[in-house]
């Protein structure tokens, strides 16, 4: 997304496949017109909301309100970018304030007041803000600015004693410009020579480093309650294992993750902890009277709370099976075909998307996924209970699921695309997640919660099916850990498996159909 292009980033956004034909181009680019990636991701951040704006609309509009709509939202980041520039100038004002103020009691430098009186006014003219709630506040700096320079200038100008220097005045103190207080700064004040361990320290360096990775090294006055809140629900977001495995992933990135690849998230307990190991320096700034209060005090934490995914009900699956599928990204015949699987497979999503067309095979007449570790690309099932033998449903193959293998592609899904950085099955969770949203699914619903549906009708049918065998069938440690089925489970028959499989059975307006 992001491109140093010379000494400035760019913005870089490929058009589905889809759109392009209406967009008229295969990508968007957008230059950021800075050299500071901490505010080009922040710019960018923006143009990415507004052409996913732009690709939510496009396959309703025609070309020429495409282009329409791509010129206003050019204007709309141009005006962005003119409030930032002046955003700069008004801090340059500021500056000039504190000189009128630092040179206003000396007579000597009374020359110095008029001089940069009439440079502040002369820039105050300049600056001509929006509308907009940030360039409000802006222009209610601006107004405190003017009332200021104004009463400067009049108390000077208009003495009488302006031209004599009262000798038995003691000069008006200067005051003091605060400094920047980063957090990063503050935490390492915080830390030095305190009588911890190092792991502890450690630790405590590491919160820090979430902290910027999410809103970049901001001064401490700046963090109220409410960053603090958007900190928690990022790190409640975050997976369990982040920071462990692939390198490089923004937070946006890593949360993503969570969706792409049915990842468990950071627990309660664990957020709690970084919590704890910022807090204490916030108790330093309190006593100093830098900070008001200690924003990191006062939040619950359910440490005994696990996130519950459940299964579908039959009307969600109703509504499901009953909606129109209108996401550009992925086909639907796609999205129908994947759903289909995890149905009557009880597949996880990324096994479902790593399928190989060479992990298609019979085995004594009976057609079967493999689900199996990929050594040239690194993929592995989640556990090692999860490589397995899962025979095809009979409604599978009505479905038509072999037609998707295609002899010049690697994968049965060839739709689905991954990168080092992106799981094959990242941009398909997205899409379902978005389409499940909009139908009015509730955000408790997951497509993971086809494997407990799928648990949850196999442990009721009323047939001789063993526990053992449906552990194996979705890849589950055996439920019964006995020294047979935790040495043995291997040998179990692929009819018996088959037998499982065909016991998931769902009503006939609550299937995929082409």
């Amino acid at each position: 997304m992001l491109r140093l292009v010379g000494s400035h980033y760019h913005f870089r956004r490929v058009v589905p496949a889809l759109l392009r034909d209406i967009v008229g181009k295969r990508e968007l680019w957008f230059s950021l017109r800075t050299a500071d990636r901490l505010e080009a991701k922040a710019r960018a951040s923006y143009l990415y909301g507004q052409t996913s704006i732009l690709f939510r609309k496009a396959p309703d509009m025609t070309p020429d309100e495409v282009a329409q709509l791509l010129n206003e939202q050019a204007e709309a980041y141009e005006l962005i970018l003119k409030s930032e520039r002046k955003g700069h100038e008004l801090e340059r004002a500021e500056i000039l304030l504190q000189r009128v103020q630092d040179h206003s009691e000396s007579l000597d430098q009374f020359n110095k007041l008029k001089t940069a009186t009439q440079e502040l006014m002369d820039l105050m003219e300049k600056i001509n803000f929006q509308s907009s709630i940030k360039d409000r506040v802006n222009q209610e700096r601006i107004n405190d600015l003017k009332e200021t320079i104004n009463t400067l200038a009049q108390n000077r100008l208009s003495s009488p004693m302006a031209g004599v220097q009262d000798e038995r005045a003691e000069p008006a103190p200067k005051p003091i410009r605060k400094a920047k207080l980063p957090i990063s700064v503050v935490m390492a004040k915080h830390l030095d020579g305190k009588k911890v361990s190092p792991h502890t320290i450690q630790n405590a360096k590491k919160s820090m480093a979430l902290f910027v990775s999410c809103f970049g090294d901001m001064d401490v006055r700046d963090i109220n309650g409410n960053v603090v809140g958007d900190f928690r629900d990022a790190l409640l977001s975050l997976p369990a294992v982040h920071g462990k495995g692939r390198k490089g992933l923004s937070i946006q990135e890593e949360i993503d993750r969570v969706l792409s690849e049915e990842l468990d998230t950071l627990s309660p307990k664990t957020v709690k902890n970084h919590f704890s190991k910022i807090s204490p320096a916030w108790a330093d700034l309190v006593r100093r009277e830098i900070v008001p209060r200690n924003p990191w005090q006062g939040w619950d934490f359910d440490t005994t709370q696990k996130v519950i995914r459940r299964a579908w009900t039959d009307n969600e699956l109703l509504t499901l099976m009953n909606s129109s599928w209108n996401r550009n990204a992925i086909s639907k015949y796609t999205y129908q075909a994947i759903v289909m699987m995890a149905l009557y497979t009880g597949m996880r999503l990324g096994e479902i998307a790593n399928v190989r067309n060479e992990d298609i095979t019979e085995i004594n007449g009976i057609p079967c996924f493999l689900i199996r570790e990929h050594p040239e690309t690194g993929w592995k099932p989640k556990t090692s209970a999860g490589v397995r033998t899962v025979p095809i449903h009979p409604k599978l193959m009505t479905f038509g699921i072999m037609n998707f293998i295609k002899k010049q592609e690697k994968y049965l899904f060839s739709e689905l695309r991954g990168s080092d950085t992106r799981s094959r099955g990242q941009t398909f969770a997205n899409e379902f997640s978005k389409h499940k949203t909009a139908i009015g699914l509730p955000l408790a619903v997951t497509f993971h919660g086809f494997r407990h549906t799928v648990s949850t009708k196999l442990r009721n049918v009323k047939a001789d099916i063993r526990e053992i065998w449906i552990d194996a069938l979705l890849g589950h440690e055996a439920s019964h850990k006995s020294m047979g089925t935790l040495n043995y489970t291997s040998g179990i028959d692929i009819e018996n498996l088959h037998s499982v499989v065909e016991c998931l059975k769902y009503e006939n307006n609550m299937e995929m159909t082409k």
